[in-house]
């Protein structure tokens, strides 16, 4: 479509995602008739390399009953400690159960270790993880960002198991938004603004400190919408299913 029609048309969409994770997003709000303003508030770091490495060898003995992924992040960052292991993607079967949390995760492991999850919460959130893993014995390996909340190992040291939570990558923040984003957010320029994840919230309303702006927030899920709260933000329309799908659905509510 172009910009001139479709659902989003005349609406510009603030996509505060990494540069590498917001091609997707865009190219979405493109298709509807709206136009993307790329705005990188996260930068992915690198993790505990070692203790990562160690956990997969672990993982490759056997030693693992559960593999917990929770985000398309995390699963780049294993999928990267692989290939330096020199571990086959087939490694993964030695595991009992691989759950995503939810469908873009799982494309995620699809795309770079050509399998898919054996296990997905009917919702793409952290606490219907937790409560979809089955009780069980043995180590569950959980890597993570360094900000992860401890919900979901909580959950699952109550369901019996061994929990090995690792860094996986860390998340920074940029020192700054870009002059134009910021120019276009205090001259009432961006319509909306798509937030993924609580830490997205976190960096935008800091590097937004001292600026003028005005926006109104579609949020991905409760967890990041309670973010938004936190902040005194209100959130104008909240994605169901809380994956890319209903983000763009969202965005589209926030219109009408």
């Amino acid at each position: 479509m172009s910009a001139e029609v479709g659902p989003l048309a005349g609406q510009r969409v603030l996509v505060a995602r990494t540069r590498q994770q917001a091609g997707e997003l865009s190219r979405r709000v493109r298709e509807l008739g709206g136009v993307p303003v790329e705005a990188p508030v996260l930068e992915i770091g690198s993790g505990d390399e070692q203790a990562l490495a160690a956990a997969l060898g672990r993982l490759a003995r056997g030693e693992v009953a559960v593999l917990a992924l929770t985000s398309p992040n995390g699963v780049d960052a294993v999928a990267d400690a692989m290939a330096v292991a020199g571990l086959p993607a087939s490694t993964l079967a030695r595991v009992g159960l691989v759950a995503c949390v939810g469908r873009g995760t799982d494309d995620r492991l699809a795309e770079r270790l050509g399998r898919r999850a054996d296990l997905l919460p009917p919702r793409a959130t952290t606490r219907a993880l937790g409560a979809a893993i089955p009780a069980g014995r043995g180590t569950a390996l959980l890597p993570r960002a360094d900000l992860a909340s401890p919900e979901l190992p909580s959950a699952l040291v109550a369901k019996g198991y061994e929990v090995d939570e690792v860094v996986a990558y860390r998340i920074l923040q940029p020192a700054a938004l870009p002059d134009v984003v910021l120019a276009q957010l205090a001259e009432g320029e961006v319509d909306l603004v798509a937030v993924t994840s609580p830490s997205t919230v976190h960096n935008l309303v800091a590097l937004l400190a001292g600026h003028a702006w005005s926006a109104r927030l579609v949020s991905i899920g409760p967890v990041t919408t309670a973010a938004c709260a936190s902040h005194g933000l209100p959130v104008v329309a909240e994605a169901d299913p809380h994956d890319l799908d209903g983000l763009v659905a969202a965005l589209v509510a926030a219109t009408r």
